[in-house]
């Protein structure tokens, strides 16, 4: 946690792993578990539930429209990064999205819109390009059905999403 900077009124759940050159606050929620690699700051109004990783130098904005002649801090969106969500190195998020449980954000994406559950997405700006394991393997279906080849966990496709087909904690359905 060399040379990072924790705000008032942030809070850090359990067991995080903060880098170097971290910021976050004020204000920010950070759940537990959390891993934040160097150079990424977490302003407020961004939530990361329990298990969230930020990749090296990955950025949260907190504003639409920024001017550096007209203060903004009122019009603070709020970002929200659901459980197990990953946020590759470099990619951008912009302020006021949701990326859903377990979703992979690839290196360099730029995240201008909702993420699913489990949803794999990239490039500039991010579309979705798979689905991903709670584990973080890549899927491959066959008629709809999946068995992840790293974990065994088993999912549907189907007209309302991706459906674990496990008997885990959480519910998995994606929208």
């Amino acid at each position: 946690m060399a040379f990072s900077h924790i705000l008032r009124g942030s809070r850090i759940g359990k067991n995080c792993v903060i880098g170097q050159n971290v910021m976050i606050g004020p204000d920010a929620e950070i759940g537990n578990g959390c891993k934040i690699q160097n150079n990424v700051s977490i302003f407020k109004g961004v939530k990361l539930e329990d298990e969230v990783f930020c990749g090296h130098s990955c950025v949260f904005t907190n504003i639409y429209n920024p001017r550096a002649f007209i203060e903004r801090k009122q019009e603070f969106v709020s970002t929200h990064v659901k459980r197990g969500a990953t946020i590759g190195a470099n990619a951008t998020v912009v302020c006021g999205v949701t990326i859903g449980q377990y979703a992979m954000v690839g290196a360099g994406a730029v995240v201008k819109s909702d993420i699913s559950d489990h949803a794999v997405v990239a490039g500039v700006p991010a579309r979705q390009i798979g689905w991903a394991c709670k584990c973080g393997t890549t899927l491959k279906f066959h008629d709809k059905n999946s068995v992840c080849k790293c974990c065994g966990s088993k999912y549907i496709l189907n007209e309302k999403g991706l459906i674990s087909q496990d008997n885990c904690e959480m519910n998995d359905t994606v929208k």
